[in-house]
């Protein structure tokens, strides 16, 4: 594989607008091949792929013109036996977290459709009251149908100081801003063909530190991404999905990080009411450093979420792999693979008990000029729970779940600790 110089400055931001503008070029060329082909399309049957679902069809309430889902969670209303997930002396606490949200659908006239979702959710710490937080999700998007072509756009903005993954354990201030914008084709009855391009912001607030290391001066920075997809509706619940995208991250802070990607993701998307629900991606990823030191990432990569009911028993499993940033310095970047494995059983109409439990891995890339051996972080966690359904869209549980870690970088990195306590859910369909 070939490398890039080693500057910073190798990449002009001419050269990343031709590129773009070129891959809009072949784009538009693509598109505008299939239509001259593609068949006309049935008044009847049309899959819209990534065209928003009708407002009628989703919502459980409307005011007006809008179709709205609202939820809210109240989890781990109990205790946390390790709130800083430190190896040694560990500090206990009573702690809750209280999450409302809401989904809303609505038709700007008889051609423009928008979705968006917004949730907050706070954090609540007895004791360690610095640990307190409020934090925000939000997502918009707007679809245009003008015929065959749909026109999208979607931004989405996230604040929050919750743990950003398995590796940090500091509840640190970042903020996340991206969007996107693309055309889908309506290629056939049950055909759609979409391209996009967008960019995201990445940020730890300026006073943000773990282990001694500022977390905005090496997680800090700007993507930009364009990519396209192919769906195919197989059957009425199933669907087949090519998605595609290249792309860039550079980090003003730390140049020597900056990185091309390109993924591909072919697989599958399941519909609630089929036998196996969820979905199925499996691809290839191809990471390549602008750092000589630093070694390159190509492999397999996945996202599988599935689910399956038989009788009054239902078997979730997910399974992840990819590559993700880390805050150290000479060890950028880890290939994450985590998995778990879940088991819903009612015991009565209104009851039911939970036990999930799963594992993860992080394999660290080093720059070779460190000398660092290969290393591997683990951790083990598992859950069980009781709880009992009022209706089709309230539960009530009692919920005990442990974590474990070890590491490689250091002893005092391992630590075990468990959470147990009251969870209350609205909203959210029980199956």
């Amino acid at each position: 594989m070939g490398r890039h110089p080693a500057s910073p400055t190798s990449f002009s931001s001419n050269q990343r607008v031709f590129r773009v503008a070129r891959f809009f070029r072949v784009a538009t060329l693509l598109l505008t091949s299939i239509v001259s082909v593609a068949s006309p399309l049935s008044a009847q049957g049309v899959y819209k792929g990534p065209q928003l679902p009708d407002p009628e069809d989703e919502g459980r309430f409307r005011l007006g013109p809008v179709r709205l889902t609202p939820s809210i969670a109240v989890t781990n209303l109990g205790v946390d036996s390790n709130v800083f997930n430190e190896f040694e002396d560990p500090k206990r606490d009573y702690v809750a977290q209280v999450g409302p949200k809401a989904e809303f659908w609505a038709r700007l006239g008889p051609r423009l459709r928008v979705y968006g979702s917004t949730g907050v959710d706070y954090h609540y710490f007895h004791r360690y009251e610095s640990q307190r937080s409020f934090g925000t999700g939000n997502i918009v998007r707007l679809d245009a149908d003008v015929g065959r072509l749909i026109p999208f756009a979607e931004g989405s903005y996230t604040r929050t100081r919750v743990r950003p993954g398995f590796e940090i354990d500091a509840r640190a201030l970042r903020t996340e801003r991206s969007g996107r914008a693309g055309l889908a084709l309506r290629a056939g009855s049950r055909t759609t063909v979409s391209v996009w391009a967008g960019e995201g912001r990445f940020r730890y607030g300026s006073d943000e530190e773990f282990l001694d290391i500022n977390l905005g001066e090496t997680l800090n920075r700007n993507s930009r991404r364009a990519g396209g997809g192919l769906e195919v509706q197989l059957t009425p619940l199933t669907t087949f999905i090519v998605d595609g995208e290249a792309g860039t991250d550079r980090f003003p802070l730390s140049p020597q990080r900056n990185a091309e990607t390109f993924r591909i993701l072919p697989g599958f998307r399941f519909k609630p009411f089929a036998l196996i629900d969820g979905s199925l991606f499996v691809g290839y990823r191809r990471f390549q450093t602008i750092d000589p030191l630093l070694p390159d990432f190509s492999g397999t990569v996945a996202q599988i979420d599935l689910g399956y009911s038989l009788r009054a028993t239902r078997f979730t499993g997910t399974y992840n792999r990819d590559v993700t940033y880390s805050f150290e310095i000479l060890e950028p970047y880890y290939v994450q693979t985590d998995w778990s494995l879940g088991v819903t059983q009612k015991i009565t109409y209104g009851w039911d008990v939970r036990a999930s439990g799963g594992r993860y891995r992080l394999d660290y890339q080093a720059v070779s000029a460190s000398q660092t051996g290969r290393r591997q972080d683990r951790g083990v966690l598992y859950s069980v729970g009781v709880g009992y359904i009022v209706g089709q869209h309230t539960r009530i549980g009692l919920d005990f779940g442990h974590i474990s870690r070890t590491s490689e970088a250091a002893i005092t990195r391992n630590y075990n600790g468990y959470q147990a306590g009251l969870s209350v859910t609205y909203g959210v369909k029980q199956r």
